[in-house]
């Protein structure tokens, strides 16, 4: 087992990141409410082939990743979920310490702010978002945070453990495989997405790094609801761009209802000393941001 949910005195590790996503809005609706985030690069407009990224992470670098799903039938949902995103990222990057309770905290004050911008302007009414990310804060852990029904799974091998729970009326999660497809199921919370106010209590948990590499596959509704856990399985490839590449190939053959987003986040732990220098960046997409 490569991550340990457990508390202590972590061996310190250099990190290398890899990354690969994509956003679509689908094959039914017009407009593009997911959005995506990766170490600052956030993209809300559709994409025609996923994005990689290649990081080396330090002992005092924070990098974010996260998929956000806008309500559907909501105002402005693409301006929820990017909002959302790109407030996360810039908190969670300036907290003076990561932990399970800070960055619940970050969760939690950006949905005060979009409920905030919700009631301020009528075109903004209602509007709200799911979240689910990772926090890599080298070179002792990994956070997964999330609210709604957007997913994390984690990789071992061939197959995928549920790491979150969905914030549904029939929930699904922590490691259990849905019996059947839940499109019509309401959400219990998400960020923001109400006309009164009401808190809300966002799922962290912390991993702790050891010397084995782990890779977490990161989703909106629009692939978890059109494909179950065996057909996501059965496109694991070595190549996270190919693996990415066929579940929205697949999701495509199933009908695409949705907007879906996809990502995969691999993580290889190495001894300082053995640590490569790799610049961050991404490659193919850069130039079309949003």
């Amino acid at each position: 087992m490569g991550f340990i949910a457990t508390k202590g005195n972590p061996k310190e590790y250099l990190v290398t990141i890899d990354c690969v996503a994509m956003t679509h809005n689908g094959l039914v609706r017009s407009g593009n409410e997911d959005c995506i985030l990766c170490d600052g690069w956030i993209r809300n407009r559709r994409m025609e082939g996923p994005a990689d990224f290649s990081f080396a992470n330090g002992r005092n670098d924070v990098r974010v990743f996260a998929v956000a799903d806008g309500l559907g039938g909501h105002s402005s949902g693409e301006v929820a979920s990017q909002f959302a995103l790109s407030k996360l990222c810039s908190a969670i990057i300036d907290l003076p310490s990561v932990s399970e309770d800070s960055i619940a905290g970050v969760v939690s004050d950006t949905h005060k702010a979009l409920f905030a911008m919700s009631t301020a302007d009528p075109s903004y009414r209602c509007m709200g978002t799911t979240v689910a990310g990772l926090v890599i804060d080298a070179p002792s852990s990994v956070h997964l945070f999330h609210v709604g029904d957007s997913r994390i799974y984690r990789r071992q091998e061939r197959f995928l453990e549920l790491a979150t729970i969905d914030d549904r009326l029939v929930p699904t999660g922590y490691g259990e495989a849905e019996s059947e497809f839940h499109q019509t199921s309401s959400l219990l919370q998400c960020l923001g997405g109400i006309s009164e106010f009401s808190e809300i209590v966002p799922h962290v948990v912390r991993y702790e790094m050891s010397d084995l590499p782990e890779t977490f596959l990161l989703c909106t509704d629009g692939l978890s609801d059109m494909l179950t856990q065996d057909e996501i399985e059965e496109s694991l490839y070595d190549s996270h761009h190919q693996t990415v590449l066929t579940l929205f190939e697949r999701v495509c053959a199933a009908g695409a209802k949705d907007n879906v987003s996809i990502m995969v986040v691999s993580l290889t732990p190495l001894q300082a000393h053995d640590a490569p220098v790799i610049s961050p960046g991404a490659e193919g997409l850069l130039g079309d941001l949003p």
